[in-house]
């Protein structure tokens, strides 16, 4: 291979390090909330950076992730570069319970060697019954 051919290769590749990695966003990426009931919900948004229409997928990581909650909807497809709003219940707090949870949001079908995803912490609290 010739000199300009090794340095135009070398320039394809430069370029697609330097590309910026597109991922999924959320927000906020962390939130916390008291509750008088046995129920606490949180909105979260979910950003679309691709131009093209995403099918995403949330769903709850780490200790919290056995804990009754709700996502809804859990499977959002969201237009190019657009936003969605969805909603996290947490459910069954017992009074006096602290419950944190982290809620995760990546693509539906991972694209690429890259697996790109975010995570919020959430942090719900139920008041105690005083007598």
């Amino acid at each position: 291979m010739s000199v300009p051919g090794r340095l135009g290769s070398i320039g394809v590749l430069a370029g697609l390090i330097a590309a910026p990695a597109l991922a999924v966003g959320l927000s906020p990426l962390a939130k916390e909330g008291l509750t008088a009931g046995p129920a606490k919900a949180f909105y979260l948004t979910v950003i679309n950076p691709y131009p093209q229409p995403r099918e995403f997928r949330l769903y709850a990581e780490g200790e919290g992730g056995g804990a009754p909650l709700d996502i809804l909807p859990a499977n959002p497809t969201i237009k190019g570069e657009g936003q969605r709003r969805v909603t996290v219940i947490l459910r069954d707090l017992d009074p006096g319970e602290i419950r944190e949870t982290r809620i995760c949001a990546e693509l539906a079908r991972q694209e690429g060697m890259i697996h790109a995803r975010v995570c919020s912490r959430l942090l719900a609290r139920r008041v105690a019954v005083r007598d």
